[in-house]
């Protein structure tokens, strides 16, 4: 079997914006709608202040999977509960515009 790296937070972004995407669903950094501009969920930097995004769960997480769909941008992170299981999948699309792609 092949082993991969584990790190805290997974990554999305389309060369436009960036997102980090906890074990836990919680987007702590997403700079929108573009590198340059400032940061709408900012808690990777100030927990208290920063603002972020997060799906939980009702119950106590028992175990969290986070993994790339292989060959691909596309990041699940999969959480299991005593009573039930759940996935989140998260991307970011590249968008088209005159037949060809580009960045906002």
């Amino acid at each position: 079997m092949e082993k991969r790296h584990t790190y805290q937070s997974g990554i999305i972004g389309n060369c436009s914006y960036i997102a980090h995407v906890g074990m836990d669903t919680n987007i702590s950094w997403l700079c929108w709608p573009s590198f340059e501009d400032s940061f709408v969920f900012g808690s990777m930097l100030d927990k208290q202040q920063g603002g972020r995004f997060e799906i939980s769960s009702e119950e106590p997480i028992v175990e969290t999977k986070q993994y790339y769909i292989k060959n691909s941008n596309v990041l699940c992170t999969e959480i299991h509960t005593a009573s039930y299981a759940y996935r989140v999948t998260d991307f970011a699309p590249r968008f088209e515009q005159f037949g060809r792609y580009f960045k906002l």
